[in-house]
């Protein structure tokens, strides 16, 4: 689906995505083949923004800090070990798979750098969005005509964290909420203060209030959908959807097996 931030309205040739529940799980796992049903539905669901996965880069997702500076030459590869990507060239797709993490949209419009990032709470942590800010500024770009677009994400009121989670962001106490001793985290609002702190402006920043969570018929979720028990599904069950392909049944299964949907950013010439 489209997915257009208010803040990218004013800028056409900046096409921003993000897929949905009946578009299949997109997330990449190590060493898929070509024919896997992941792959088809990132295929088919590019193909239908217009966007030629050839032309498509893709984030490996490790929970890291680490962004790369994606080149032409870079064009239909997936960067391992990686949960952010920062280009200037034009017609070059960047995306990253969510489910229940942020995905956090850039775009500086004067110098055309666009950016695509995955941040949970581990990313998070580690300045994750600090790191992209300063390699945004390093290729040329200018803090303050930075825009931000979060996009869906799980919400504080089902992001419930142990102790040692919360203790990380104790600084973050506006994002913090306890109730009957359960912590509860605001993923959004740390990424939004943690935007600020870099120095870019709060009016430069719009944040989706689509909880991935809420949505079942719309977005996966890993909190939701992720069992209490560790039971696996046979994984030769395979369910259609609007012609997409589901490689696993939902509801239960391994950590591996939650399904994500994909974000994605490029400029057009």
């Amino acid at each position: 689906m489209k997915y257009r931030p208010n803040i990218f309205i004013q800028f056409p040739r900046l096409k921003t995505f993000i897929s949905e529940k009946n578009d299949g799980s997109m997330k990449l796992l190590n060493k898929m083949p070509c024919n896997h049903p992941n792959i088809k539905n990132r295929q088919i669901f590019l193909k239908s923004c217009g966007i030629s996965p050839a032309r498509t880069i893709s984030a490996g997702i490790a929970h890291s800090n680490d962004i790369f500076v994606a080149r032409e030459k870079d064009a239909g590869k997936i960067i391992a070990g990686v949960d952010g990507l920062i280009t200037r060239e034009h017609n070059l797709f960047l995306s990253v798979t969510t489910a229940d993490c942020l995905p956090i949209f850039l775009f500086e419009p004067k110098k055309e750098i666009v950016g695509m990032v995955h941040a949970g709470w581990r990313s998070l942590e580690k300045d994750i969005i600090a790191n992209a800010i300063d390699k945004i500024k390093k290729l040329g770009g200018n803090l303050k005509d930075i825009l931000v677009g979060i996009g869906p994400a799980i919400c504080q009121k089902h992001y419930e964290v142990g102790p040692e989670v919360a203790e990380k962001f104790a600084k973050y106490a506006e994002a913090l909420k306890k109730e009957r001793d359960k912590m509860y985290l605001d993923l959004k609002k740390i990424a939004q203060f943690q935007l600020m702190k870099t120095g870019l402006a709060e009016n430069n920043i719009e944040i989706s209030p689509e909880c991935t969570f809420e949505l079942p018929e719309k977005y996966f979720s890993a909190r939701r959908d992720l069992p209490l028990t560790n039971c696996p599904m046979d994984n030769n069950i395979q369910a259609k959807s609007n012609n997409r392909l589901h490689s696993h049944q939902l509801v239960r299964g391994k950590p591996a097996e939650i399904e994500a949907v994909m974000a994605v950013v490029g400029l057009k010439s």
